[in-house]
Order: structure tokens, then C-alpha cells, then sequence
């Protein structure tokens, strides 16, 4: 689970503010951080913790705990051992505090009704209509497009459509190429992960290269005197723009670009020494 969990973290700020209604049935206006860590354990030693069969024949966990002082955090900690041993032993427990003090008590025994542990909301993000989350001009949202509810459409042309829009709204390529590595490793929960890098491979990402945000940089440099040279050479200039992205973006030998692309091994082997020798 935890390349998944980072991507949620590497994703969540941007898209809170606009996927809260959709999925989770509010709008979020101002959310503002905490700033402290979670404890992942809690360790407590109970005073008196015992399984215990009742007259009845059912068993139940007895927790009881000795108090010399009137603590109000007293609710709380209770709270906390309920849910540690309701994990631990899933069966009933039944909790008492049992008061040493000189002082009568005035320490709560309930939590108010806001404040109790009922459990939660489930919400499944597969029910989601694909719709409403590739309608978002949010690359971090619509990545998580491929795993909304496709309902009668077929996945090859719902990953189209995914890769259509996020070429569409990424500002740059390092924004287009993180998400393109997210939508893949979203896509492996839909076992789509095969088919999503086979599309990412053979589609044309084309754009003007003088706005392109590393063209000052002068790393485009090369990929203009590739483009140039295949052009001399009968090359298509669209066959051009595949080969070079596949050669910027994938790992893939040349044997095999070629063969996506329908060129040939030296025409791809000439674009690459080009873009290498900018």
C-alpha cells in the first residue's frame, strides 16, 4: 500500500479543496493545519484487565481501572482502551473506574454525543462518475480518474480520454511526466496498468517547443537539431515527435521504439546521438 499512500500524500493538498463535495459530500472552505504527528501506537497498562465468563455462558473483557484523583481526561482514556481492547479481543468490554479519593467525583463517564466513537463513512471511490472527476482542470485530481466508475465505457478509451485531458491542463512537462507515473501506478489497483503504459508509450505529446518551460535551458536544443536532421532525411515530423518523447520519457530500447514509432533503428539511433550531443 505504500506507493499508493504517497501519491494520496503528494496529492491531497491540491485536490481537497475540490474533490471534499464530490466525494465526500461537503465543500471545504478554509482547511488550516494542525501541525502535530498522530501517535501510530498507544501503549497503556490497565490496572485490571481479565477475560471473564459470565453467568450466561458469554465472555466478556472486565476493565477496571483505580483512581485516587478526579480527572477529567479520565473519559478519554477510557475511550482509548475501549478501542484497543475492541480490536484486540472483538468481543464486549465492559470498563469501571473505580474512585479511591476523599473528594466526591465530578469526573465525566460519557462522551458527549459529538464526541462518540460510532464508527465512520465509507465512501468508495469506484461509485464515483467518471465524469465528474475528468470534468477537474486539476492533474492531480484526474489522475485518480482511472479509478472512478467507467459504467458502460470501454477502459482503452477512458484511459484516452484520461491522457487527452492531462496532456491538456499539465502547465510543463515535469507536471505531465509525474502524473503519467501516478496514473500508471493507480492504474495497477484496475489491473489497467498494462494497458495505460502501452497508451502512455505510443501517444503523441506534442507542443510548441519555443514555450516550452526547458527550451531557455537550452535541453531542447538538441531535440530541434534531431527533428531538423530526420527532416532531411524524409522523416515525418510527427513520427519525429514520437520518437523523441519516447526516447525523453520511457527507457525503452531502440529496437523497440522504432518498431512503435515505424521507423527505423538508425533513424531513432540518430535522433538520440542528436538530443545527447546538444
Amino acid at each position: 500500500m505504500g506507493e499508493y499512500d504517497r501519491i494520496i500524500k503528494e496529492n491531497i493538498e491540491a485536490i481537497l479543496m475540490v474533490m471534499s463535495k464530490k466525494l465526500l459530500g461537503f465543500e471545504i472552505k478554509d482547511p488550516q493545519p494542525i501541525g502535530e504527528k498522530l501517535q501510530t501506537t498507544i501503549e497503556r497498562e490497565p490496572d485490571f484487565l481479565k477475560k471473564v465468563v459470565l453467568e450466561d455462558g458469554s465472555e466478556i473483557i472486565l476493565h477496571l481501572e483505580f483512581q485516587t484523583s478526579d480527572d477529567p481526561e479520565m473519559v478519554y482514556r477510557m475511550a482509548e482502551y475501549k478501542a484497543i481492547l475492541q480490536r484486540k479481543f472483538q468481543i464486549p468490554a465492559r470498563q469501571y473506574v473505580i474512585y479511591l479519593g476523599n473528594e466526591e467525583p465530578k469526573m465525566r463517564t460519557e462522551l458527549l454525543p459529538e464526541e462518540q466513537i460510532t464508527g465512520f463513512s465509507l465512501k468508495n471511490i469506484h461509485h464515483l462518475p467518471l465524469d465528474q472527476i475528468i470534468e477537474s482542470d486539476v492533474p492531480e485530481e484526474i489522475v485518480f480518474s482511472i479509478l472512478a466508475d467507467f459504467q458502460l465505457n470501454d477502459a482503452e478509451k477512458v484511459i484516452d480520454q484520461i491522457l487527452t485531458k492531462l496532456r491538456k491542463v499539465s502547465t510543463n512537462k515535469a507536471i505531465l511526466k509525474k502524473s503519467l507515473n501516478q496514473l500508471v501506478t493507480l492504474a495497477r489497483i484496475r489491473k489497467l496498468d498494462v494497458q495505460t503504459k502501452n497508451q502512455i508509450e505510443i501517444m503523441p505529446i506534442t507542443y510548441d517547443i519555443e514555450t516550452d518551460y526547458l527550451y531557455n535551458e537550452g535541453i531542447l536544443k538538441g531535440i530541434e537539431k534531431g527533428i531538423e536532421k530526420g527532416i532531411e532525411k524524409g522523416i515525418e515530423k510527427e513520427k519525429l515527435i514520437v520518437i523523441k518523447n519516447m526516447l525523453l520519457e520511457t527507457n525503452l530500447p531502440l529496437a523497440q521504439v522504432a518498431k512503435i514509432a515505424g521507423a527505423t533503428v538508425e533513424e531513432v539511433s540518430d535522433i538520440k546521438n542528436s538530443i545527447d550531443n546538444k
